[in-house]
């Protein structure tokens, strides 16, 4: 009888735990250039036998099939991101993970392991959620930046006018300038990274100037460079309307409308070990002279069939670069203007128009003078122009 009695009141606690335990989920937010959905995975696979019928011990293969179900699926779809809040509003982030009781695995009786395996899952959830809100920060910081602290018309005027405009301190003077030399410091050295990685391509054009490039085209080459990325997307998206705001109210009509869903993104990266070595192994290096000028889109045939309207060069260097000494930057050929790769310096052209010459870099055999980087993003025409 005291058997019978310990054995239905084991039952009835089982049926408790059960109906009453709370079931961990992750809730769906959006990230960065796409929404990124963390589906809702219970931890708990409820067997369907009776809780009254007789359970075998399960084994070890189905305790590892009953493990993999409890992990939570990630599925990635990086497009275009939307998620931004207006710059007025703080971003939040929804709570991912519950801190409530979880279900217990009724078929597993080896609690410590279901422990162990819920504490990873959480983690990585954890460091999801973590990337999902830097991507977050940072692309409403650029906006900002766009939207309160560039001259939209000044740059309308002197891209009509001479086809150029230089501005500094982008992302970093101001309020914000601690907030965006952290941002600029973290693009350069994803450059840097993606060069040590074997991610970047030879400049075959430039042998001797130990240059490099590659496209930034996120989706899966996202988590090579997240912040370049970042960058490309949040100024494609704010900083063309703006723009094309000015563009409207100019009398002249020189300036064409830009998309602001597409553009082109370019990183130029420069080191000065690979230009030492290549001048070493060449009989005639390059005079840094001897580079041509020429506009964005080619001759007059090529701009015809470019959708390529405005190119925006931001330079990313040490904050002891010296442009005098170390290279870099731009020569305009129409007046013969040099500017200087200066740290967040970011000139605009006409990219079918400005005729211009990309000057090499130097550097110097210093801490932080080997290397520095361009990030280049043309903006293209609306399709209805």
């Amino acid at each position: 009888m005291a058997a019978s009695t310990r054995s239905l009141g084991n039952t009835m606690v089982a049926i408790l735990v059960v109906l009453g335990a709370k079931v961990l989920s992750i809730d769906k937010v959006d990230a960065f250039l796409s929404p990124m959905q963390i589906s809702s995975t219970s931890i708990c696979h409820e067997s369907s036998t009776s809780l009254f019928a007789k359970r075998n011990k399960p084994s070890m293969k189905e305790r590892r099939k009953q493990r993999a179900k409890r992990q939570p699926g990630v599925v990635v779809d990086r497009g275009v991101w939307n998620g931004a809040s207006t710059v007025n509003e703080p971003e939040t982030v929804p709570s991912m993970v519950s801190t409530t009781t979880t279900t217990p695995d009724c078929n597993n009786p080896r609690v410590g392991d279901d422990d162990s395996e819920l504490e990873e899952s959480v983690a990585q959830a954890s460091s999801l959620i973590e990337s999902q809100r830097k991507s977050v920060e940072y692309l409403t910081f650029i906006r900002k930046r766009v939207e309160e602290s560039f001259p939209a018309l000044d740059a309308v005027k002197a891209i009509a006018d001479k086809g150029y405009f230089v501005h500094d301190g982008f992302l970093s003077s101001g309020e914000d300038e601690g907030f965006g030399d952290e941002l600029l410091s973290q693009m350069l050295h994803e450059g840097i990274d993606m060069l040590s990685n074997d991610k970047l391509q030879r400049d075959i054009t430039r042998l001797g100037d130990g240059e490099y490039v590659a496209k930034i085209v996120g989706g899966e080459a996202y988590a090579d460079c997240p912040r370049l990325t970042e960058y490309v997307v949040s100024l494609t998206r704010h900083l063309p309307p703006l723009l094309n705001t000015e563009i409207s109210a100019c009398e002249n009509g020189l300036l064409s409308k830009l998309d602001s869903t597409a553009s082109m993104g370019v990183l130029r990266m420069y080191d000065r070990k690979t230009r030492l070595g290549a001048e070493s192994l060449l009989s005639n290096p390059d005079d840094d002279d001897s580079r041509p000028f020429g506009v964005v889109c080619g001759d007059i045939e090529g701009a015809e069939n470019d959708s390529r309207r405005i190119t925006a060069m931001l330079f990313l260097s040490s904050k002891d670069w010296d442009a005098t000494n170390f290279g870099g930057g731009i020569t305009i050929e129409n007046n013969g203007e040099l500017v200087g790769a200066i740290r967040d310096r970011i000139v605009l052209l006409s990219s079918d128009t400005c005729s211009h010459r990309q000057e090499p870099w130097r550097g110097a055999d210093s801490i932080g003078m080997e290397q520095a980087s361009c990030v280049t993003v043309h903006f293209v025409r609306e399709m209805s122009n």
